[in-house]
């Protein structure tokens, strides 16, 4: 019996304690600790956010996140809600990894931010990301980032392993799922504005500069047709170099094409035969 009430007795203080660390939490002074973070570690980004609260497990809730880059305007992450917590385990090592759960343009987001050297948030980094039904419409830093309209719901998974500052010389992966997606054509073809499908699935790989497409696959009434090639990266995104060769089938006009697309992402040059 008494061993009962002590058990009940544990429970409510348990409880208690969380309630005032809730009640009491120092939103303020965190707020402050984390804008002073990201700050030391990256002075071009700019975190913002409503409000800061704790969670459990232990971590913390922040709702209204928005992250955005001071050297380049209209480059913006917005999320309705994300969770953070750090990975204990990983604590006792003296290596900081966190999780990331967040609420995001109507879908969700899954990250594990590894950090490879101890005591330290520089240096190489570990980025496992998983995403679900992502509304690329509402995503305002890929219309930044492309230079174009870009809709559809996003689903998939990325693998990213180097200096988060670095991103052409690391390594990485992904696999993408884009539904109901349509891309804006910088000029017009086969009378088209835009490139409406059904379904896109791609496998890319990035190393030693390169985004190696290892297959995409596309569907739709529109056009379907496979492809393969090498997107050769450069600082800037829009003069990455493209070399990408597939077939294509175009049901209005009943043909079929072998297709090449060379130049750059801000001036691509398609070639047919």
């Amino acid at each position: 019996m008494k061993t009962k009430k002590w058990i009940a007795y544990t429970i409510y203080g348990i409880l208690i304690t969380a309630v005032f660390l809730y009640l009491r939490f120092p939103s303020d002074s965190v707020e402050k600790h984390i804008r002073s973070i990201v700050a030391r570690n990256n002075s071009d980004v700019v975190v913002s956010f409503d409000s800061v609260k704790p969670c459990f497990p232990p971590g913390i809730r922040l709702h209204m996140l928005s992250v955005d880059f001071k050297n380049k305007p209209g480059l913006t992450f917005k999320a309705n809600v994300a969770k953070i917590r750090p990975v204990l385990l990983n604590l006792l090592s003296g290596k900081l990894k966190v999780l990331l759960n967040a609420d995001a343009y109507e879908g969700h987001i899954k990250t594990d931010i590894g950090f490879t050297n101890r005591f330290s948030t520089k240096g190489p980094v570990m980025i496992k990301t998983e995403f679900k039904d992502i509304n690329l419409e509402k995503c305002s830093f890929i219309k930044a980032v492309t230079d174009r309209g870009v809709n559809g719901r996003l689903s998939g998974s990325l693998l990213y392993d180097g200096k988060y500052n670095r991103f052409i010389s690391s390594a990485g992966s992904a696999e993408l799922t884009l539904i109901d997606g349509n891309i804006e054509l910088l000029k017009n073809m086969f009378g088209f504005d835009a490139l409406a499908f059904d379904k896109a699935e791609a496998e890319l790989t990035l190393k030693d500069r390169t985004i190696k497409i290892n297959g995409l696959d596309i569907t739709g009434k529109q056009l379907s047709g496979s492809f393969t090639g090498d997107l050769f990266l450069d600082r800037e995104i829009m003069q990455t170099r493209l070399a990408i060769k597939g077939n294509i089938k175009i049901p209005a006009l009943d043909r079929k094409f072998s297709t090449t697309l060379k130049g750059t992402v801000a001036k691509p040059i398609p070639g047919f035969r």
